[in-house]
């Protein structure tokens, strides 16, 4: 059994309005089976993401031994990932 999806994002209530948003709505599209963590909407008060990025932004997707920050980049790695077949 591969380990969980992570989404780690910002605390915006809705998906519409921030890049968090677009890559929880991919997410939901592909129905990749996932948890989502929300962080502090202050940048200095996230530990857990500078420990796996060595910066503060989010999102942050966390796919097994993969970490990939960016919403864009993200995106790429899900269409891979889809065409892969995984």
């Amino acid at each position: 059994m591969s380990a969980p999806v992570v989404l780690f994002r910002c605390q915006m209530p809705t998906n519409w309005l921030c890049p968090c948003g677009t890559v929880e709505r991919r997410l939901r599209r592909e129905k990749v089976e996932h948890r989502t963590e929300r962080v502090s909407q202050r940048r200095g008060w996230r530990p857990e993401i500078d420990e796996l990025t060595s910066q503060t932004r989010v999102p942050v997707l966390v796919d097994g031994d993969e970490v990939i920050s960016d919403s864009k980049r993200i995106l790429e790695y899900l269409a891979f990932r889809r065409e892969a077949g995984s």
